[in-house]
């Protein structure tokens, strides 16, 4: 799942080698309101979100959130 400020979030594929920009690019980009630098990822089995970088390897299962930035 892709969640957050992007343009059509929801549920995708895994698809191997797939990072966390790319997860971006398949929910169609950032929306205006987007911080780019800030993303988190819940994996799966865990509890608490960590925050990511954009080149970030996403694993089966993970749960990505893109923050909204102010200002």
């Amino acid at each position: 799942y892709i969640l957050g400020e992007v343009n059509r979030p929801g549920e995708y594929p895994y698809a191997s080698d797939l990072t966390a920009l790319q997860a971006v690019a398949t929910a169609q980009g950032f929306t205006y309101r987007a911080n780019s630098r800030r993303l988190f990822v819940r994996r799966a089995g865990a509890a608490d979100e960590q925050p990511l970088s954009p080149d970030a390897r996403i694993l089966p299962g993970d749960t990505i959130r893109i923050a909204e930035r102010y200002f």
